[in-house]
């Protein structure tokens, strides 16, 4: 299995690592493919930067991509709660996810795998089984 651990900065917490059997990481990469923001397999694209997706225009003003980025965060909220289960953890909600989300998509530099790991931290990804309650 192919698996990438990153190492945090000194102070952070450790990051997920890219994995097939982890529904945060697999339910954001199809979720991207699915919204035509990338297009690379799983397996390669843990390191794809978020400048990097169809929605980012460099010739973009920061605030038309933070416009943009809000509703490619909407949608990907919409995908994970309405269409794959997903719930949100405890205290979160979708106005304080989407806003994360967002401000993730902003950063060039950021990564698919930094996405995901932002979303294990707000959603609790369907797994089979109803055993999480909010």
């Amino acid at each position: 299995m192919n698996e990438i651990f990153v190492r945090p900065v000194k102070g952070e917490k450790l990051m997920i690592p890219w994995s097939k059997n982890n529904r945060a990481c697999t339910t954001t990469w199809s979720t991207l493919l699915i919204l035509d923001q990338i297009s690379a397999p799983f397996v390669d694209s843990s390191v794809i930067k978020m400048q990097e997706f169809t929605f980012w225009n460099h010739a973009s003003s920061s605030d038309m991509r933070r416009i943009l980025a809000t509703t490619l965060a909407i949608q990907m909220d919409n995908i994970f709660i309405m269409i794959r289960g997903a719930q949100y953890e405890t205290g979160i909600t979708k106005e304080t996810v989407t806003s994360g989300i967002a401000g993730l998509l902003t950063d060039g530099d950021k990564t698919v795998n930094d996405l995901a790991d932002l979303n294990d931290s707000n959603y609790v990804f369907w797994t089979g089984d109803n055993t999480h309650e909010n």
